[in-house]
């Protein structure tokens, strides 16, 4: 079973071997890559840290609309309703924003 590339750099970080790292980037097929804006990237690793890093995850959802992710998009990324994203994260962007 082909194993992903996060599993594969947890296993090289682990061992210091990163063989399997340069042979899955040597023969993977980049014309099928998925091209994900920076704000979005950001926001994915956020949400992966939650919640032990909530601040984190607030300012990524603020840089994701600045940079015009709609929140339908934010929340697919989140797994979460728009109108649930949008109901939690919207007034902290704004206090955030009001506090700079």
């Amino acid at each position: 079973m082909p194993r992903s590339l996060r599993e594969l750099t947890e296993d090289a970080e682990a061992s210091g071997n990163w063989d399997a790292v340069a042979d899955w980037c040597e023969n993977f097929d980049w014309s099928e890559a998925e091209e994900i804006p920076v704000a979005e990237h950001y926001l994915r690793c956020a949400a992966a840290t939650r919640p032990q890093d909530e601040a984190k995850l607030i300012a990524a959802v603020s840089a994701a609309r600045t940079a015009g992710t709609p929140w339908p998009r934010i929340a697919e990324i989140l797994n979460a309703s728009p109108k649930a994203v949008q109901k939690q994260y919207a007034p902290l962007i704004e206090a955030a924003a009001a506090n700079q």
